[in-house]
């Protein structure tokens, strides 16, 4: 990526950069009297709402990446090619889903920047749900998602050259696959100097995981899928913090990490955040009653993601995988019901490895980390990293939805706390 126009933005030099975009002078007004805040929390990149200063309802969001990375600091140095790959997806679901991802008002490759819809009526997920509050659309929202952006990729729906040439489009968005492969299939498993300590877990996690043979060689299973399969563009980093919703509308964001990969790594790492979440709530002031709700989720995002896939699916005409009348009708629904089943203890597998990566990795979640007693923080992180170990196991035992749901049942009838 050439370096020749790119500088870094900020509250000085954002005005005249917005001024001169058409596109986003039609949304804020008058760019001369702006206010700018920056709201980003993330681990990469910088994030500002800017709003007309004489009325607070002209506003877009301005996404910047820098190059090195954003929670560490310029010590590590980070490539901003993420942010094109970013632009590139979210130029693509604003065609697949546009009613669930913010409209681009301006998109900038040579400065790494986005410039979007401003979704000020809503808030992060995970900060909802960490409060307790439900939203009565929000799973199926999710499960539509992912059957939309995932199908309408997939080698079931497209041809094979157009495939390719979209492929192509994403392949080297290597460095962020690599902290993937780190940061959730490698170092959460091992004596790392990355990873997040906390003594009693620290202790728990080397009898029980770092030894546990069986469990590192279904983690590495899962790296080598995430690897090397390209089912489809995943959103690759789609959890509770990449979803802005309120009680009707959900929004999803933060696409840097968009890739070719398995189709069950976005499905398990949306369900893991919802149970990490779920165990959570042995502490908060949600209690059973919320834990029920977050469980009732589950079954609510896999059911509207498989519906709405295989209605796709049976849509669709020639494509890469398939040419009219290599299969039967029945053959055909046959292998499709199979491959669901796949799907799914796929992505029990990698919901396996994201709990423990949000549990012993360098990036938790702060349903879990922001509990400020050691001991009950320590308490719920070992019955996440049981509840991982227990998924991973019993993964190839799930043959629906509900049998996966009995599981995580009869897992947390067992007092937490």
């Amino acid at each position: 990526m050439s370096n020749d126009s790119y500088r870094v933005l900020d509250r000085d030099s954002l005005p005249g950069y917005l001024a001169e975009i058409p596109e986003v002078t039609a949304v804020l007004g008058d760019c001369t009297d702006l206010e700018i805040l920056e709201i980003g929390d993330g681990n990469l990149n910088f994030v500002y709402r800017v709003n007309n200063a004489t009325d607070s309802t002209k506003s877009v969001i301005v996404k910047q990446a820098v190059p090195y990375l954003r929670m560490v600091g310029e010590e590590w140095p980070l490539s901003r090619d993420r942010m094109t790959y970013e632009i590139r997806a979210l130029s693509l679901y604003n065609e697949v889903v546009p009613d669930l991802v913010p409209t681009i008002y301006h998109a900038d490759e040579e400065m790494s920047t986005l410039v979007m819809q401003c979704l000020s009526d809503h808030i992060i997920l995970r900060i909802g749900m960490i409060e307790g509050i439900t939203y009565p659309d929000v799973a199926e929202h999710i499960g539509l998602f992912m059957a939309e952006t995932l199908f309408t990729t997939s080698a079931w729906s497209m041809g094979s050259l157009e495939r390719r040439e979209l492929m192509d489009r994403f392949t080297m968005n290597a460095e962020l696959c690599k902290l993937t492969e780190e940061f959730i299939f490698t170092f959460p498993y091992m004596d790392h100097e990355s990873n997040y300590s906390n003594p009693a877990t620290d202790a728990w996690a080397k009898e029980n995981v770092h030894t546990d043979i069986d469990y590192k060689r279904d983690v590495l299973h899962f790296k080598d899928l995430f690897v090397s399969k390209t089912d489809a563009l995943l959103h690759a980093d789609l959890h509770s913090g990449s979803l802005m919703v309120n009680q009707q509308e959900s929004y999803v964001i933060d696409m840097e990490f968009a890739y070719f990969g398995p189709f069950g790594f976005d499905v398990g790492k949306v369900i893991s955040n919802f149970l990490l979440c779920c165990t959570s709530h042995y502490h908060r002031s949600g209690g059973a009653e919320y834990r029920e709700w977050l469980l009732e989720q589950i079954p609510v995002i896999w059911n509207t993601f498989e519906a709405r896939f295989l209605e796709l699916w049976e849509a669709a005409g020639e494509s890469a995988m398939m040419t009219n009348g290599f299969f039967s009708d029945t053959e055909l629904a046959d292998m499709r019901s199979a491959f669901m089943v796949n799907l799914l203890q796929e992505s029990a597998g990698f919901a396996a490895c994201s709990m423990a990566r949000r549990t012993l990795g360098i990036a938790g979640v702060a349903d879990i980390r922001d509990i400020e007693d050691l001991e009950i923080r320590s308490t719920l992180e070992i019955a996440n990293l049981k509840l991982s170990k227990r998924l991973m196991a019993e993964r190839n035992t799930l043959s629906t939805i509900d049998d996966m749901l009995a599981l995580i049942r009869d897992y947390y009838s067992s007092p937490i706390l």
